[in-house]
């Protein structure tokens, strides 16, 4: 999360914002670097570890088996090898999305049948749709752009749309299970700050673009520029970028507002990789995401001499809801 927020975000940002901040530049670009390259190394590994385990665990979902090896292999590979996409050859980038997606959509069945995981599976089935929707329209944008076609770009902002609204719904979902609205004020009051947060940043861009500017309007202008859906969705920019910080403040509320549970990494993981599954380490984070919602509790993996666990005991793979 803090790798994508520096690399797609701030560090790009700092250079030509202000004069003077050269030291800055160069300690934000290698930090964004050098996180993106451990959190890539250590995502791979963990991934590894997680399919084999869903491999040899009792389940029965033979879908989601059958589609976790080859897509942890391929987005394993395209990770390593391709750190940054190059956007005027789309394959790659549509074969990261549609493989994550493809994941996350095998992993989601299980889980919405669970009362306890119904959120999760959720969250996962949208994310995915709506990065695979994210992959096609810049696909098709890119097209229209080569060989200048209107409707085919009007198309491709269509479907940009859909994906939006879809990460739209996958972030509902989520501040619907961590507040658990129905509670008290509190959870109603804890969302306003969310909202105020991200209206306040949306307005310090639309402020930062104009003329007369402070710097952190300059830098907020500059950053969500950066972090704004291509091709453009039928919708006002500033509700987009409202609603896209919104989603990473949320993604960080998961994690440091208590000891992260599964549920709430599994959560964050997938907001932070909405419509972006076409990045390398944001596919990385989808799949990481759907490997860890359906990873087997240690009592799966037990001995074959080992007893069978007591009815009352919590089911294999099941992502208990965090107490607020």
């Amino acid at each position: 999360m803090v790798s994508s927020i520096l690399g797609r975000a701030l560090a790009p940002a700092l250079p030509g914002s202000v004069a003077g901040i050269t030291w800055w530049i160069k300690v934000f670009d290698r930090l964004s670097g050098f996180l993106a390259q451990l959190f890539a190394i250590a995502g791979i590994l963990i991934a590894t570890r997680m399919v084999g385990s869903a491999i040899r665990s009792n389940s029965h979902d033979l879908l989601f088996k059958i589609v976790a090896v080859p897509v942890t292999i391929l987005v394993g590979f395209l990770v390593m090898t391709r750190m940054r996409i190059d956007y005027s050859e789309p394959r790659g980038a549509l074969a990261l999305a549609l493989a994550s997606g493809a994941l996350a959509l095998a992993a989601a069945p299980r889980l919405i049948q669970n009362a306890h995981t119904r959120a999760v599976g959720l969250v996962l089935a949208l994310t995915g749709l709506g990065g695979l929707l994210h992959a096609v329209a810049q696909g098709l944008a890119l097209q229209a752009n080569l060989e200048a076609l209107p409707d085919r770009f009007a198309a491709a902002r269509g479907l940009e749309t859909a994906s939006f609204v879809l990460g739209l719904l996958a972030t509902a979902c989520a501040a619907a299970w961590l507040f658990g609205f129905g509670r008290g004020h509190a959870s109603w009051l804890k969302l306003l700050v969310i909202l105020a947060g991200a209206g306040l940043f949306s307005r310090a861009a639309l402020v930062g673009s104009g003329p007369d500017a402070y710097l952190h309007e300059v830098l907020a202008a500059r950053s969500l520029g950066y972090l704004l859906r291509q091709p453009a969705p039928f919708l006002p920019s500033p509700l987009v970028g409202m609603c896209i910080v919104f989603q990473l403040i949320l993604s960080v509320w998961l994690v440091v507002a208590r000891r992260p549970s599964s549920s709430r990494l599994v959560l964050c993981l997938c907001l932070t990789s909405v419509g972006a599954t076409d990045i390398p380490l944001l596919a990385l984070a989808l799949t990481l995401g759907a490997l860890m919602a359906r990873a087997p509790a240690s009592t799966d993996a037990r001995t074959p001499g080992q007893q069978l666990p007591s009815p009352s005991s919590p089911s294999a793979g099941a992502l208990r809801r965090a107490s607020s």
